[in-house]
């Protein structure tokens, strides 16, 4: 349905008075809905669920249709595109900074790529036609929404770059840091074959590289997890993109 449709059948005053009388409170993880002045929270409290994302699960495939849009709060979520040569590889992350399905809400709600639950977690979740009818009806509601999106398209862009010219050391020990910063938690539920698929690598490339950052001091692992032990030096091994898809640079 179309956002300009629904804009002009809707007011933020029907949706208001639809939950006056709610006493749902909105307490969350997630920083846009945080973020959320209190009358906005009133509105779109009623609307949201708290689910538990399970770890490899797949939200959406490609050319799905967009059914909800989810607000990660501890759980960490993967977009992916497929390659010509039956790879998949990242290009974005979104975690407790961000939402899953928000760039679509505005315009053809069929899914444009795979998205995948990369740390389990909860999340906030909501319709997307309920959505959309706030979205309609509240500019202060898309105003708080355009940050979100912009940072989101600028780390597709800055993926891109990522992919084709930096290291897979370098692209791995960025990786790390954002997937921590999205997460919160020092130990990250991986296994080498999901950083493979992850970064668009082959598994034996990735297991040399954790091998030397574990040589090294900045990182332990074992099966099925990696514990950042040295952030500073993980930092410094990292390139430059994590300075423009970190989540400080969001703010």
């Amino acid at each position: 349905m179309s956002l300009q449709i629904i804009r002009q059948n809707t007011s933020f005053r029907d949706i208001r008075m639809s939950s006056r009388d709610t006493s749902v409170s909105l307490t969350t993880e997630n920083e846009i809905l945080h973020a959320l002045a209190p009358d906005l929270k009133r509105t779109i409290a009623p609307a949201l669920k708290r689910v538990s994302l399970k770890k490899d699960t797949f939200l959406y495939q490609e050319e799905d249709m967009l059914d909800f849009i989810y607000f990660p709060e501890t759980a960490v979520v993967s977009e992916f595109k497929m390659l010509e040569d039956g790879r998949m590889v990242e290009i974005a992350v979104t975690g407790r900074e961000g939402a899953i399905g928000l760039s679509s809400v505005y315009g053809d709600t069929v899914v444009q790529n795979s998205t995948q639950v990369s740390q389990a977690g909860t999340a906030l979740k909501i319709d997307v036609d309920k959505f959309q009818r706030m979205l309609a009806a509240s500019e202060p509601l898309r105003m708080r929404l355009s940050r979100p999106i912009e940072m989101y398209i600028r780390q597709i862009s800055q993926k891109a770059i990522c992919n084709m010219y930096h290291s897979v050391k370098e692209r791995l020990c960025t990786w790390l840091l954002m997937l921590q910063d999205r997460c919160g938690s020092q130990k990250l539920n991986l296994t080498h074959e999901q950083i493979a698929r992850v970064l668009g690598v082959y598994r034996p490339s990735v297991t040399c590289i954790a091998q030397e950052l574990r040589e090294d001091r900045l990182i332990d692992y074992s099966r099925g997890g990696i514990l950042i032990r040295d952030r500073s030096k993980v930092e410094m091994s990292a390139c430059a993109c994590y300075s423009e898809m970190g989540i400080v640079a969001a703010h």
